[in-house]
Parts: C-alpha cells; structure tokens; sequence
C-alpha cells in the first residue's frame, strides 16, 4: 500500500509542445509560487515585457513577455519543447532554444507540487536526447545563484557542467553535449489513445 495520492499513481506523458498546448502551458506557469517563476525566469513573476525572447520569435512589441515565452515554447519551429501531462494538465515543461550554431538554451520549470518527483530528471533526459539528436557541440542554461536544486540537477545531469562566475545573481552553465549521463529510458507506453508514456 501507498501513501501517494490516487491521483499521483497515474501515469505522466511526455509530448512535444504545440500551438494547442498553449493555454495548458499558460495554466500551468499560473499555479506556480513566485519562487519557481523567479528560479526559471529570473524574476518574480514570469515575463511581463518583452525582453531577450524578442530574439527568438521577431518584434512583437504589443506582446507580453509571457505571450512572447508561450510563442517560443509552442509556436516557434526552431525551439524544441517538451511538456509533461498529467490528467489533463501540463505539470512541466523543458525546452532547448538555439542560440547558435551548435549552441542552445536549456530551460526547464516543473509546477511546485511536482518538484522533488523525478520530473525534472525525466524532462531533462528527454531534452539530453534531442540536443544529442539536433548534433549540438554544447547548452548553457542561466540559474539565479540560489537555485540548488537545478544545481544539483545540472551536476547529476553532466559531471563536467561548468559553473561560471557568478554576476548579478546569476550563474551560466555550460554543458557539454559529449559529457552527457542520461539514461535510456524504457520503451514509452502507449495506450489506446496513442498518448506516449
């Protein structure tokens, strides 16, 4: 017997993101603390100007920063997304933005009740696996200087990540693709649904 909730016992899907899963993204970064939204964005609250996504999706200055995140993470081809499902609800979402050649942004937000599950370790051998697939030489990713359990995370994720100096509260990582340990996960599930597992 368990003690997790019925619920929690249902399996999690993994899907690439789409211009669908949009308002479910939207929904999911609401029900987060302002603690994981300052750990994944770098502020309080996710983007509410627009800001260095500009970069990734064209000047859509009469958009939000969040809508400008939403159209990174779901609309635009280059970024590869991943969402992690649950009964209906996205609970996590890890992306791989190009920065240049050979070189993309990993970004990764799990939803506070789902921390410390295996999500963010699940979410992140997928994404080790499209890096590996896109043929990039390198990611970097940007954590707040506080973030101890992506810390952790980026450590059992590549040994060899560097950490460099802090500035303003933030540490770059960089993480070389040929010293990635991910495990090969089991053969996904499928179910009648055609929904991978």
């Amino acid at each position: 017997m368990t003690n997790a909730p019925s619920s929690q016992l249902s399996p999690i899907y993994l899907r690439g993101a789409t211009p669908a899963a949009g308002a479910a993204l939207r929904a999911m970064l609401s029900r987060c603390t302002a603690e994981t939204l300052r750990a994944r964005f770098l502020a309080a609250t996710a983007p509410t100007e627009a800001d260095e996504l500009v970069e990734l999706v064209g000047d859509m200055s009469s958009t939000t920063g969040l809508e400008l995140y939403l159209n990174a993470a779901v609309r635009n081809r280059e970024n590869a997304t991943v969402l992690a499902w649950h009964e209906g609800q996205v609970l996590a979402a890890g992306s791989i933005f190009p920065v240049c050649h050979g070189i993309g942004e990993i970004a990764l937000i799990v939803e506070d009740r789902w921390q410390g599950k295996g999500i963010g370790s699940l979410m992140t051998n997928a994404l080790a696996e499209v890096a590996t697939l896109a043929k990039l030489d390198c990611l970097c990713a940007y954590l707040d200087v506080n973030n101890v359990r992506a810390r952790k995370l980026i450590t059992r994720f590549c040994p060899r990540a560097k950490f460099l100096h802090p500035e303003a509260g933030v540490v770059d990582v960089v993480i070389p693709i040929a010293a990635l340990s991910f495990e090969v996960p089991d053969p996904p599930r499928v179910d009648s649904a055609r929904k991978r597992s």
